[in-house]
């Protein structure tokens, strides 16, 4: 069976169109988890060197900008989209049926947040990343928080790290972690290795850096902008 990225292989831009749901009730993370699978498939393929196009059905995501996705480079209908683009997109990510003809469809499961809090909107990318795209999600005020501590404390490690001599990246984690995003978008298996690369003694801090650095590429958690910068006292949990 190819992989979803084996199967987008070809000249020219790869276009892809995210077809955001209607606006949901407060605390729903649906359209923001379209869109955010749509932005790590682009990034899984322009990291195999391919250019990519993207298009967006339905409403505007407000906390979008701030999740780190980049904006559509077309909006509208598909018709629209498709004549912006130069051409009709042949991959689709949607959290519905889609019956468009041709290319591949991402199916992107429903996801909502309970509790009083704006969820921090890194830390909210961190938690859908954190769970297969395409099984349902409900998570909590709480369970965003917790990403947001982990964000914190691997932003301060990366910090540190950057300060010792550059290592090269841990070749193996690496091969491993490109094969789960190739095959099946599979962020959640990412986190994993990075989980286990953070508290890996026999690894030296500046592979620890160098890998962080390539795999967020893809996350797009924005983990080394803690470098230089002025640091607080005390260890995040």
């Amino acid at each position: 069976m190819l992989s979803i990225v084996d199967e987008l292989t070809g000249p020219g831009p790869l276009r892809v169109c995210a077809h955001v749901p209607g606006e949901g009730e407060p605390g729903d993370l649906t359209g923001l988890r379209v869109l955010l699978v749509a932005d790590v498939l682009a990034r899984v393929v322009e990291l195999r060197g391919r250019a990519v196009l993207l298009g967006r059905t339905g409403p505007h995501v407000p906390s979008a900008e701030a999740a780190g996705i980049r904006p559509a480079d077309a909006t509208g209908t598909l018709e629209e989209i498709t004549a912006t683009l130069g051409g009709p997109p042949v991959a689709h990510v949607t959290s519905r049926a889609y019956e468009g003809a041709g290319g591949v469809t991402v199916r992107v499961g429903e996801a909502g947040i309970t509790g009083p809090a704006e969820p921090d909107a890194l830390a909210a990318r961190a938690l859908l990343l954190g769970h297969p795209h395409h099984e349902p999600l409900a998570a909590t005020s709480e369970d965003i928080a917790a990403d947001g501590r982990l964000l914190a404390r691997w932003r301060g490690a990366v910090a540190d790290w950057a300060e010792e001599p550059s290592k090269p990246m841990a070749a193996d984690l690496v091969r491993a972690a490109r094969a789960a995003l190739e095959d099946s978008l599979d962020t959640r298996e990412v986190l994993r290795l990075l989980r286990g690369l953070e508290a890996a003694g026999e690894v030296p801090a500046g592979a620890k850096f160098e890998t962080f650095a390539h795999l967020d590429r893809v996350l797009g958690l924005e983990v080394v902008r803690e470098i230089g910068r002025p640091r607080a006292t005390g260890t995040p949990e």
